[in-house]
Protein backbone atom coordinates (compact mmCIF):
# COMPACT_ATOMS: atom_id res chain seq x y z
CA UNK A 1 0.00 0.00 0.00
CA UNK A 2 1.12 3.56 -0.71
CA UNK A 3 1.04 6.61 1.55
CA UNK A 4 -2.11 7.71 -0.28
CA UNK A 5 -3.92 4.76 1.34
CA UNK A 6 -3.33 6.22 4.82
CA UNK A 7 -6.42 8.00 6.15
CA UNK A 8 -5.49 8.70 9.76
CA UNK A 9 -1.97 9.01 11.14
CA UNK A 10 -1.39 9.05 14.90
CA UNK A 11 2.18 10.08 15.65
CA UNK A 12 3.79 10.39 19.07
CA UNK A 13 0.41 10.75 20.79
CA UNK A 14 0.78 11.56 24.49
CA UNK A 15 -1.91 12.21 27.06
CA UNK A 16 -1.36 13.07 30.70
CA UNK A 17 -4.25 13.60 33.10
CA UNK A 18 -3.60 16.06 35.93
CA UNK A 19 -0.45 18.12 36.46
CA UNK A 20 2.62 17.82 34.25
CA UNK A 21 4.69 16.41 37.15
CA UNK A 22 2.27 14.31 39.15
CA UNK A 23 -0.45 13.53 36.62
CA UNK A 24 -1.24 10.11 35.24
CA UNK A 25 0.40 9.29 31.92
CA UNK A 26 -2.35 7.54 29.93
CA UNK A 27 -0.61 7.54 26.53
CA UNK A 28 3.12 7.68 25.96
CA UNK A 29 4.40 8.31 22.41
CA UNK A 30 1.74 6.18 20.68
CA UNK A 31 1.98 5.95 16.88
CA UNK A 32 -0.01 4.00 14.29
CA UNK A 33 -1.70 4.40 10.91
CA UNK A 34 -5.22 3.60 9.77
CA UNK A 35 -5.36 2.69 6.08
CA UNK A 36 -8.16 2.70 3.55
CA UNK A 37 -10.39 -0.37 3.89
CA UNK A 38 -8.58 -1.64 6.98
CA UNK A 39 -10.26 -2.92 10.14
CA UNK A 40 -7.66 -2.11 12.79
CA UNK A 41 -8.06 -3.45 16.30
CA UNK A 42 -6.71 -1.36 19.17
CA UNK A 43 -6.45 -3.84 22.02
CA UNK A 44 -5.24 -4.13 25.59
CA UNK A 45 -6.58 -4.67 29.08
CA UNK A 46 -8.51 -2.03 31.01
CA UNK A 47 -6.34 1.03 31.66
CA UNK A 48 -4.07 0.42 28.66
CA UNK A 49 -5.08 3.71 27.02
CA UNK A 50 -7.34 2.40 24.25
CA UNK A 51 -10.36 4.59 24.91
CA UNK A 52 -8.19 7.62 25.66
CA UNK A 53 -6.57 7.29 22.24
CA UNK A 54 -9.86 7.10 20.38
CA UNK A 55 -11.30 10.00 22.40
CA UNK A 56 -8.29 12.12 21.45
CA UNK A 57 -8.91 11.21 17.82
CA UNK A 58 -12.43 12.65 17.88
CA UNK A 59 -11.61 15.64 20.07
CA UNK A 60 -13.35 14.46 23.25
CA UNK A 61 -9.95 14.61 24.97
CA UNK A 62 -7.17 17.07 24.18
CA UNK A 63 -3.82 15.37 23.74
CA UNK A 64 -0.80 16.55 25.71
CA UNK A 65 1.53 16.00 22.78
CA UNK A 66 1.85 14.37 19.38
CA UNK A 67 -0.02 14.76 16.11
CA UNK A 68 -3.23 13.35 14.67
CA UNK A 69 -3.54 13.84 10.90
CA UNK A 70 -6.32 13.10 8.42
CA UNK A 71 -5.29 12.50 4.83
CA UNK A 72 -1.93 14.10 5.61
CA UNK A 73 -3.33 17.24 7.26
CA UNK A 74 -2.69 17.68 11.02
CA UNK A 75 -5.95 18.36 12.86
CA UNK A 76 -4.38 20.84 15.25
CA UNK A 77 -4.27 24.11 13.37
CA UNK A 78 -6.31 22.77 10.44
CA UNK A 79 -8.63 25.06 8.50
CA UNK A 80 -12.34 25.16 9.23
CA UNK A 81 -13.03 23.35 5.94
CA UNK A 82 -10.57 20.54 6.78
CA UNK A 83 -12.09 20.11 10.24
CA UNK A 84 -15.58 20.02 8.79
CA UNK A 85 -14.49 17.32 6.36
CA UNK A 86 -12.95 15.30 9.20
CA UNK A 87 -16.09 15.56 11.33
CA UNK A 88 -18.22 14.37 8.47
CA UNK A 89 -15.96 11.58 7.23
CA UNK A 90 -14.95 10.24 10.67
CA UNK A 91 -17.77 9.12 12.96
CA UNK A 92 -17.81 7.31 16.29
CA UNK A 93 -19.85 4.52 17.89
CA UNK A 94 -19.69 4.66 21.67
CA UNK A 95 -19.46 1.84 24.17
CA UNK A 96 -22.72 2.24 26.05
CA UNK A 97 -25.88 2.29 23.91
CA UNK A 98 -27.92 3.28 26.96
CA UNK A 99 -26.16 6.60 27.60
CA UNK A 100 -25.10 7.50 24.06
CA UNK A 101 -28.68 8.12 22.83
CA UNK A 102 -30.59 11.18 24.06
CA UNK A 103 -33.68 9.82 25.86
CA UNK A 104 -35.64 13.01 25.05
CA UNK A 105 -35.32 12.52 21.28
CA UNK A 106 -37.14 10.08 19.04
CA UNK A 107 -35.08 7.59 17.07
CA UNK A 108 -35.84 9.49 13.87
CA UNK A 109 -34.49 12.71 15.40
CA UNK A 110 -31.42 10.92 16.75
CA UNK A 111 -30.45 9.47 13.37
CA UNK A 112 -31.23 12.71 11.52
CA UNK A 113 -29.27 14.98 13.90
CA UNK A 114 -25.75 14.42 12.41
CA UNK A 115 -27.09 15.34 8.95
CA UNK A 116 -28.47 18.58 10.35
CA UNK A 117 -25.14 19.34 12.04
CA UNK A 118 -22.94 18.82 8.97
CA UNK A 119 -25.51 20.27 6.58
CA UNK A 120 -25.92 19.65 2.86
CA UNK A 121 -28.96 17.35 3.11
CA UNK A 122 -32.48 18.39 2.13
CA UNK A 123 -35.42 17.37 4.33
CA UNK A 124 -36.39 14.68 1.81
CA UNK A 125 -32.83 13.35 1.59
CA UNK A 126 -32.62 13.18 5.38
CA UNK A 127 -35.91 11.31 5.68
CA UNK A 128 -35.08 8.85 2.90
CA UNK A 129 -31.63 8.16 4.31
CA UNK A 130 -32.97 7.59 7.83
CA UNK A 131 -35.54 5.07 6.57
CA UNK A 132 -33.04 3.32 4.30
CA UNK A 133 -30.44 2.88 7.04
CA UNK A 134 -32.98 1.77 9.63
CA UNK A 135 -34.23 -0.92 7.27
CA UNK A 136 -30.67 -2.06 6.64
CA UNK A 137 -30.26 -2.90 10.32
CA UNK A 138 -33.63 -4.60 10.66
CA UNK A 139 -35.65 -1.68 12.02
CA UNK A 140 -38.48 -0.09 10.07
CA UNK A 141 -40.13 3.28 9.52
CA UNK A 142 -42.60 2.43 12.27
CA UNK A 143 -39.79 2.73 14.83
CA UNK A 144 -38.87 6.34 14.01
CA UNK A 145 -41.30 8.00 16.43
CA UNK A 146 -40.32 5.79 19.36
CA UNK A 147 -37.83 6.72 22.07
CA UNK A 148 -34.63 4.87 23.08
CA UNK A 149 -36.33 3.45 26.17
CA UNK A 150 -38.56 1.37 23.91
CA UNK A 151 -35.61 -0.63 22.54
CA UNK A 152 -33.31 -3.37 23.82
CA UNK A 153 -29.57 -2.84 24.24
CA UNK A 154 -28.76 -4.53 20.94
CA UNK A 155 -31.39 -2.46 19.11
CA UNK A 156 -30.03 0.74 20.66
CA UNK A 157 -26.53 -0.06 19.49
CA UNK A 158 -27.86 -0.70 15.98
CA UNK A 159 -29.51 2.73 16.15
CA UNK A 160 -26.20 4.24 17.30
CA UNK A 161 -24.47 2.64 14.31
CA UNK A 162 -27.14 4.02 11.96
CA UNK A 163 -26.65 7.48 13.48
CA UNK A 164 -22.90 7.27 12.81
CA UNK A 165 -23.51 6.12 9.22
CA UNK A 166 -26.14 8.75 8.42
CA UNK A 167 -23.68 11.32 7.02
CA UNK A 168 -21.86 8.78 4.83
CA UNK A 169 -18.53 8.58 6.72
CA UNK A 170 -15.35 7.03 5.38
CA UNK A 171 -14.07 5.99 8.82
CA UNK A 172 -15.88 4.47 11.79
CA UNK A 173 -14.25 4.66 15.23
CA UNK A 174 -15.78 2.04 17.55
CA UNK A 175 -15.07 2.23 21.28
CA UNK A 176 -15.83 -1.27 22.61
CA UNK A 177 -19.29 -1.22 20.97
CA UNK A 178 -20.34 -4.69 22.16
CA UNK A 179 -18.83 -4.87 25.65
CA UNK A 180 -21.97 -3.44 27.32
CA UNK A 181 -24.26 -5.91 25.54
CA UNK A 182 -25.43 -9.38 26.50
CA UNK A 183 -23.36 -12.14 24.95
CA UNK A 184 -26.45 -13.32 23.07
CA UNK A 185 -26.67 -10.06 21.07
CA UNK A 186 -22.97 -9.29 20.69
CA UNK A 187 -22.71 -11.52 17.61
CA UNK A 188 -25.63 -9.72 15.97
CA UNK A 189 -23.96 -6.33 16.33
CA UNK A 190 -20.56 -7.67 15.22
CA UNK A 191 -22.12 -9.25 12.13
CA UNK A 192 -23.87 -5.96 11.38
CA UNK A 193 -20.59 -4.04 11.64
CA UNK A 194 -18.87 -6.57 9.43
CA UNK A 195 -21.62 -6.34 6.81
CA UNK A 196 -21.67 -2.53 6.88
CA UNK A 197 -17.89 -2.36 6.58
CA UNK A 198 -17.96 -4.52 3.49
CA UNK A 199 -21.04 -3.02 1.83
CA UNK A 200 -20.07 0.63 2.43
CA UNK A 201 -16.29 0.16 2.03
CA UNK A 202 -15.67 1.58 5.49
CA UNK A 203 -12.36 1.89 7.27
CA UNK A 204 -12.76 0.89 10.93
CA UNK A 205 -10.79 1.40 14.13
CA UNK A 206 -12.17 -1.09 16.64
CA UNK A 207 -11.24 -0.69 20.30
CA UNK A 208 -11.66 -3.86 22.35
CA UNK A 209 -10.28 -5.97 25.15
CA UNK A 210 -11.92 -9.21 23.97
CA UNK A 211 -9.39 -10.82 21.64
CA UNK A 212 -11.89 -13.35 20.33
CA UNK A 213 -14.01 -10.47 19.04
CA UNK A 214 -10.97 -8.78 17.53
CA UNK A 215 -9.87 -11.93 15.71
CA UNK A 216 -13.31 -12.27 14.14
CA UNK A 217 -13.59 -8.67 12.94
CA UNK A 218 -10.14 -7.15 12.42
CA UNK A 219 -7.44 -7.44 9.77
CA UNK A 220 -4.59 -5.92 11.82
CA UNK A 221 -3.82 -5.04 15.43
CA UNK A 222 -2.10 -2.51 17.64
CA UNK A 223 -1.53 -3.80 21.18
CA UNK A 224 -1.37 -1.18 23.95
CA UNK A 225 0.13 -1.80 27.38
CA UNK A 226 0.17 0.96 30.02
CA UNK A 227 -0.19 3.58 27.29
CA UNK A 228 2.67 2.26 25.15
CA UNK A 229 2.50 0.30 21.88
CA UNK A 230 3.67 -3.21 22.78
CA UNK A 231 3.21 -4.72 19.34
CA UNK A 232 1.59 -4.18 15.95
CA UNK A 233 0.98 -6.36 12.91
CA UNK A 234 -1.63 -8.32 10.99
CA UNK A 235 -4.06 -10.54 12.87
CA UNK A 236 -2.32 -13.61 11.41
CA UNK A 237 1.11 -12.43 12.56
CA UNK A 238 0.09 -11.52 16.09
CA UNK A 239 -2.14 -14.53 16.76
CA UNK A 240 0.27 -16.90 15.05
CA UNK A 241 3.59 -15.62 16.39
CA UNK A 242 3.25 -12.88 19.04
CA UNK A 243 6.56 -11.16 19.77
CA UNK A 244 5.79 -9.24 22.98
CA UNK A 245 5.41 -11.06 26.27
CA UNK A 246 2.39 -8.92 27.10
CA UNK A 247 0.69 -9.98 23.85
CA UNK A 248 1.35 -13.64 24.63
CA UNK A 249 -0.19 -13.16 28.08
CA UNK A 250 -3.30 -11.57 26.51
CA UNK A 251 -3.70 -14.43 24.06
CA UNK A 252 -3.23 -17.07 26.74
CA UNK A 253 -5.99 -15.41 28.76
CA UNK A 254 -8.56 -15.89 25.98
CA UNK A 255 -10.98 -18.59 27.19
CA UNK A 256 -11.02 -21.74 25.10
CA UNK A 257 -14.58 -23.13 24.76
CA UNK A 258 -15.25 -26.62 26.07
CA UNK A 259 -16.22 -28.54 22.92
CA UNK A 260 -18.35 -31.05 24.81
CA UNK A 261 -20.37 -28.31 26.53
CA UNK A 262 -20.82 -26.43 23.25
CA UNK A 263 -22.13 -29.61 21.59
CA UNK A 264 -24.58 -30.17 24.44
CA UNK A 265 -25.83 -26.58 24.19
CA UNK A 266 -26.27 -26.95 20.43
CA UNK A 267 -28.22 -30.20 20.90
CA UNK A 268 -30.49 -28.48 23.45
CA UNK A 269 -31.15 -25.58 21.06
CA UNK A 270 -31.97 -27.95 18.18
CA UNK A 271 -34.32 -29.99 20.38
CA UNK A 272 -36.08 -26.81 21.58
CA UNK A 273 -36.61 -25.63 18.00
CA UNK A 274 -37.97 -29.08 17.05
CA UNK A 275 -40.46 -29.03 19.96
CA UNK A 276 -41.57 -25.51 19.00
CA UNK A 277 -42.08 -26.56 15.39
CA UNK A 278 -44.02 -29.64 16.44
CA UNK A 279 -46.23 -27.53 18.70
CA UNK A 280 -46.93 -25.09 15.88
CA UNK A 281 -47.91 -28.03 13.66
CA UNK A 282 -50.44 -29.31 16.23
CA UNK A 283 -52.20 -25.94 16.24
Amino acid sequence: MSDSDVLITVEGLTKRFGSARRGTLALDDVSFELRQGEVLGLVGESGSGKSTAIRCMVGLERSTGGTISYRGTPLRGASHADLQRYRREVQMVFQDPYSSLDPRMTVGQIVEEPMLVVGGFSARERRNRVVELMERVGLGEEHLNRYPRHFSGGQRQRIAIVRALSVGPKVLLCDEPVSALDVSVQAQVLNLLKDMQRELDLTVLFVAHDLAVVKYLCTSLVVLHHGVVAERGTVGQIYGDPQAGYTRDLLEAVPVPDVRIERERRAIRIAARARAAAGAGVR
